[in-house]
């Protein structure tokens, strides 16, 4: 079988493939809740917006840096097993906000709770990823259930926050975290190997390794073998691909929001253009595997990352103009959760199971450092030629890199086979 081509869809054990759902809905339930309360704790305890961006940026500096190695610890010694040990830390550290009113502490907060959660968010996507075998079908429903948490959460959390202040927001995120370490308990031990029973288990995963406090500390062999990985055709461009997937929603997150503002878009206005975003994705990963079933799916990856940056890119040639706007944001949303199953099933297929972590999180460091790096380079875009041109110019910037990636892809021997029909 090649990277581009897809098997038939094979059943799995439901009380197994439910609680993996489970794990996808609260981890996203859980990050959303503390995406909306810590900043607003934050402006409560007086923060300046320059404070306010430090603490968002704060959660993805531990993740960016420790991934990778967090992904070796899940392969190597089980991923339920590791995701119970981040989960607990996950649910644990949230209550302790209301108890710091301290900037620094608050800094310290999110780099832990960031760097918890995206581990939580690595082992769920391993888990499902190893039960479905990298079926679309399966990751795409993964990806819905994910995103259906993310549609509601914003808005559940500001009117907790509404009724019953910050210690309700914090409870409220902290029982979203036991549901996250509930999720996973309940996920049967044989689940991540792929097969049903204790019985089917292989003689080698009966009894899991022994786990000392020195393997928590990284490793640099483990880095050089995960990123060694690249080297993969299909990983090295599904890792591309979901790098630059992540741009877009890295925009609209901090620039986007700010330059509708400034043309005097209403907050309301531009929260259902966010919305439609995020609901379209949910439909654009349920119609992921019977598109990837009908095309070759490498040039589907670069035709939907395209399409994705571009409807961000074009967003000052809309003329503020809110129909276009919307057809903008859901031709993008769309894009956007179609990647997400594609990219998951293309880079899961080309690694065997006991890799399926570290593709994982190979996913998330380049996730991460778009995120770290786009908004500083488009920030100083904008101061030197405004935010309209910033729009252009950083679009152009990454199309370029799509057609570059085009390029390659078309030279290349490994992405030369069709899917089978």
């Amino acid at each position: 079988m090649t990277a581009s081509s897809i098997p038939p869809r094979h059943s799995i054990p439901k009380r197994a493939y439910y609680p993996v759902l489970g794990t996808g809905l609260m981890a996203n339930i859980y990050s959303d809740f503390l995406l909306v309360a810590a900043p607003l704790w934050a402006l409560m305890l007086g923060a300046t917006p320059a404070q306010i961006g430090i603490m968002v940026g704060a959660r993805s500096f531990l993740p960016f840096l420790l991934a990778i190695h967090a992904g070796v610890l899940i392969d190597r010694y089980g991923t339920r097993r590791m995701m119970l040990i981040f989960t607990v830390f996950t649910a644990g550290l949230v209550p302790l906000y209301p108890l710091c009113p301290w900037f620094p502490a608050l800094v310290a907060l999110q780099m832990l709770t960031g760097l918890f959660t995206n581990l939580g968010w690595i082992g769920s996507q391993t888990l499902i990823a190893r039960l479905g075998k990298g079926d679309p079908h399966y990751l795409g429903i993964f990806s819905f259930t994910s995103r259906a948490g993310s549609i509601a959460a914003p808005m559940v959390i500001g009117l907790i926050w509404d009724l019953t202040g910050h210690w309700g927001a914090f409870t409220a995120t902290t029982i979203a975290g036991l549901g996250l370490l509930v999720s996973t308990w309940l996920v049967p031990r044989w689940a991540e190997h792929g097969v049903e029973g204790e019985h089917a288990l292989p003689p080698e995963k009966t009894s899991a390794p022994k786990v000392g406090w020195r393997d928590f500390l990284p490793r640099l062999s483990d880095y050089t073998s995960c990123l060694s990985l690249l080297a993969i055709p299909a990983v090295g461009l599904g890792i591309a691909v979901a790098l630059l997937r992540h741009t877009p929603s890295t925009i609209q997150s901090s620039f986007y929001i700010t330059y509708l503002n400034d043309i005097g878009m209403s907050a309301t206005l531009i929260g259902v253009l966010i919305s439609a975003s995020e609901v379209t994705g949910a439909i654009g990963s349920l119609v992921a595997a019977p598109v990837m079933r009908r095309f070759t799916i490498h040039w589907l990856l670069l035709f939907m990352t395209a399409m994705t940056i571009t409807m961000m890119a074009i967003t000052p040639l809309l003329g503020g103009a809110f129909i276009l706007l919307a057809a903008a944001q859901i031709l993008r949303g769309t894009a956007h959760g179609f990647l997400h199953p594609a990219t998951f099933s293309f880079i899961s297929r080309s690694l065997p199971t006991e890799y399926q972590a570290r593709g994982v999180a190979l996913r998330t460091t380049g996730n991460r450092l778009g995120a770290i790096v786009l908004p500083i380079i488009m920030g100083f875009i904008a101061e030197s030629i405004g935010v309209e041109n910033a729009f252009l110019l950083t679009g152009i910037a990454l199309l370029g890199i799509v057609l570059f990636m085009a390029i390659m892809v078309a030279r290349s021997k490994a992405f030369g086979l069709r899917p089978r029909p």
